[in-house]
């Protein structure tokens, strides 16, 4: 599991400090905020609450204005000549005219108020305190209407709502006597203009309704907006709420109140904004609150860039150059002093180091030197007694001048081996070697062995390691010629790898058995043994290939097609293409 960088763990630190801080500060301008909305819809809720007590201590005053008018005996007396005469008697008229004089001054005593009445029921006759004639005669109809309507010894003790047009009214009746009726009607749209006229800013609406959460008064508030309010009011009876406007869904406070006097009830919407208006600096402190932290964050990074992640990534950089073997470094001192020790500190002993390389290095060359002289060595004898093999087989079997041809060819080899000592030959000297091993093989085996050898020209005088391709060749014949007719043929050919740039292949092809699937696994995993077994000159080759060229040396074995092996040997070969290109067609091709 990857463990977190010091940068992620600061990061992570910084937030854990800071983001308790964050949510502590937006909990308490949340909390700040709640409270002030709580306080300041109270205090609406209880000055709407006050404007409605007046309203009810004037609408209980009226009612004790009709009661004192229905038992004062001064005027039970004209109730009853206007109850008791005709129309055409004086003393109905001087009745009338007493009790109009009486409700007009009556109307003059409270605040708003619409008119006083008296109705003779017999003959349909109305007093008004009011004196406009458009609003008498619509007074007329509406309660005319309506008491046509009554039912006998219906008795009125309430305040009632009554339509006319467009307009709704606020009427209470009283029974003077048999005959006669007093009551008082109140304009609905006069009771809710002083509450308009309190100041809660922009868009804010008062309205009445009735019991059924019908709106009584005219609103600015489209019909939608109505229906909600009166859901909501419904749904949730409190003294003040939240609502949300759906036609423009901004957030009201939704306050109220029902009058004890009458059927109807006050509903004002507020808009939030306009109620929390003083309270600007607790709103823009939850805003600017992430831009503030973002600022800090952004400051506080660039310190730790460049008081510690600058001189860290450059200490880490330093680390792994040297991981990859670059000594030649030297890290930038940091401004603190506990980083600018272990830079130093870093910078002394990279220097060790690479003094201290230099002699291992020196001595590696030197015992690197000795093992590739070993096995060098360590193959010629094997091909020797090879050799001497074929020489004991061939003069058993009488072939003197099989092995007379054979002699020739060793002691042209041998002649070579002697005199060549050396860390690499040339690819037609290696060529050679193989064609002295192959033609022996063929005098062995006549019209047994074939052989064919094709390689560019310039490419014959690139430099390998001495018996690199002969082992192979060898365990070739060994290993893969079949019993019967069949003739064994082998190729060697050599060209520029198209894989690996600047490299060469050299591949060695037979016709014959080809690898077991269990030896072509192992061979393929490079598991050659350690040297002393049965695969000793395939390990060898290879060990003195991954000395000698490093990593760009590679050998891996295939299944030929339809039969056969196929070796393939991957050696630098710098120096030799442009060679090629200049003589496309200089290849030696040399068939048996």
């Amino acid at each position: 599991m990857k463990k977190p960088t010091l940068r992620i763990g600061l990061i992570r630190s910084f937030l854990v400090i800071i983001t308790p801080l964050i949510l502590f500060l937006y909990y308490e301008n949340y909390y700040a905020i709640r409270i002030v909305r709580e306080e300041v819809s109270q205090s609406t809720s209880n000055v709407l609450a006050i404007h409605i007590t007046q309203i009810d201590r004037t609408l209980e005053e009226i009612t004790h204005y009709l009661l004192r008018q229905i038992v004062s005996p001064d005027f039970q007396s004209a109730y009853l000549d206007m109850a008791s005469y005709p129309e055409t008697n004086g003393k109905y008229t001087l009745a009338k005219i007493k009790i109009h004089n009486e409700i007009t001054a009556g109307s003059s005593a409270f605040e708003n108020f619409y008119s006083f009445f008296a109705y003779s029921v017999d003959k349909e006759d109305f007093i008004f305190s009011r004196s406009s004639y458009t609003d008498t005669n619509n007074l007329r109809e509406m309660l005319g209407a309506y008491l046509k309507k009554r039912e006998d010894g219906q008795t009125f003790g309430n305040w009632m709502v009554l339509e006319q047009g467009d307009r709704n009214y606020l009427v209470r009746l009283a029974q003077a006597n048999s005959g006669v009726y007093i009551g008082a009607v109140i304009l609905l749209e006069d009771l809710i203009r002083p509450l308009r006229g309190l100041d809660y800013g922009e868009r804010w609406e008062a309205i009445l309704l009735d019991t059924a959460g019908q709106t009584l008064t005219k609103s600015v508030m489209s019909p939608e907006t109505m229906t909600a309010v009166n859901r909501k009011l419904i749904a949730n009876p409190q003294a003040f709420q939240v609502f949300e406007n759906p036609v423009d869904h901004k957030d009201y406070l939704l306050v109220s109140t029902a009058f004890q006097q009458a059927p109807l009830s006050l509903a004002a919407m507020i808009p939030e904004k306009s109620l929390l208006q003083r309270l600007p600096f607790f709103q823009r402190v939850i805003y600017l609150i992430p831009l503030g932290v973002i600022i800090i964050f952004f400051f506080y990074s660039h310190y730790l860039r460049k008081m510690l992640f600058g001189p860290m990534n450059s200490l880490i950089m330093g680390m792994r150059r040297v991981v990859k073997g670059d000594l030649e470094i030297g890290v930038k001192e940091a401004e603190t002093e506990e980083l600018n020790f272990l830079i130093t500190t870093f910078n002394h002993m990279i220097s060790q180091i690479s003094h201290l390389k230099i002699n291992v290095y020196e001595e590696m060359l030197k015992a690197q030197q000795s093992e590739f002289k070993h096995l060098q060595a360590q193959i010629n004898p094997h091909f020797y007694l090879n050799s001497l093999n074929i020489i004991n087989s061939l003069s058993t079997l009488g072939e003197n001048d099989l092995i007379k041809k054979m002699t020739e060819h060793l002691a042209d080899y041998f002649r070579f081996i002697t005199r060549s000592h050396r860390d690499t030959i040339t690819l037609d000297e290696e060529v050679r070697h193989i064609r002295n091993y192959l033609e022996i093989q063929m005098l062995r085996f006549p019209e047994k062995i074939t052989y064919q050898i094709e390689l560019s020209e310039p490419l014959t005088r690139i430099s390998i390691l001495p018996l690199m391709i002969q082992p192979f060749v060898e365990n070739a014949v060994i290993h893969g010629m079949e019993e019967g007719s069949k003739t064994f043929h082998i190729e060697i050919s050599a060209g520029i790898c198209q894989e690996v740039p600047n490299c060469i292949e050299i591949l060695i092809r037979d016709n014959g058995v080809g690898f077991s699937p269990s030896i072509l696994s192992t061979f393929n995993d490079k598991m050659f043994g350690d040297g002393t077994g049965t695969h000793m000159g395939i390990w060898n080759v290879y060990r003195r290939m991954r000395m000698a060229f490093g990593d760009q040396a590679e050998v891996s074995f295939l299944q030929a097609e339809p039969n056969g092996a196929v070796v393939r040997l991957i050696i630098p070969a710098i120096g030799a293409f442009h060679e090629m290109e200049d003589e496309e067609n200089g290849k030696v091709d040399d068939r048996r």
